[in-house]
């Protein structure tokens, strides 16, 4: 079984691969004071975390950012809990083809926005999500530093923190203190 799940996962490495040779952004640093359109992807472990998450949205909003979360629920199905926040999007394991692409309606959604920003929240390597964060129009990309992901523009490096708040924390202060080029 692992065995297979290796093969369906190296066959969507591989066409990502090949997407994002043909995808043309506008690459530029932005830092997060500059920002207008946020994209926030995470993959939604536990309450603990979400609610990590929800914090981040609300104080990004507070200061006048305008969010679009999409986040990942491992479950076959999305729990009604998740249908009822006004504001965050999710998508399941029912949405993923088979080599893992998510093709929910609130992904492409996701991925047709030109945002200033994509934030990347994830934790552990998680192929849907990197294949959202790889192929979104963003100008600029950031998230923690995954060992062979070439996809972000600036990647923070948390060591063996798994600590999500922690990772909130860095990357907030590193795109806080980026010299915007408008």
């Amino acid at each position: 079984m692992a065995f297979l799940e290796g093969i369906r996962e190296k066959t969507g490495c591989f066409v990502l691969r090949r997407k994002v040779r043909g995808l043309s952004r506008e690459r530029q640093f932005i830092n997060l004071s500059d920002a207008a359109n946020v994209g926030i992807i995470f993959q939604q472990t536990d309450n603990q975390s979400f609610e990590a998450v929800r914090l981040f949205i609300k104080s990004l909003e507070a200061v006048g950012k305008k969010v679009f979360a999409l986040g990942y629920v491992d479950s076959r199905k999305i729990p009604d809990f998740y249908l009822l926040r006004k504001g965050y999007n999710f998508f399941c394991q029912e949405d993923l083809n088979w080599y893992f692409r998510p093709g929910a309606a609130v992904v492409n959604d996701f991925l047709e926005k030109e945002f200033d920003l994509v934030i990347n929240l994830c934790i552990d390597n998680f192929f849907p999500v990197e294949y959202i964060y790889a192929l979104s129009k963003a100008r600029f990309r950031a998230g923690k530093f995954i060992s062979g992901s070439e996809y972000s523009d600036l990647s923070i490096d948390i060591k063996d923190s798994r600590d999500i708040n922690y990772l909130i924390g860095q990357i907030t202060h590193y795109l806080s203190i980026i010299n915007s080029k408008k």
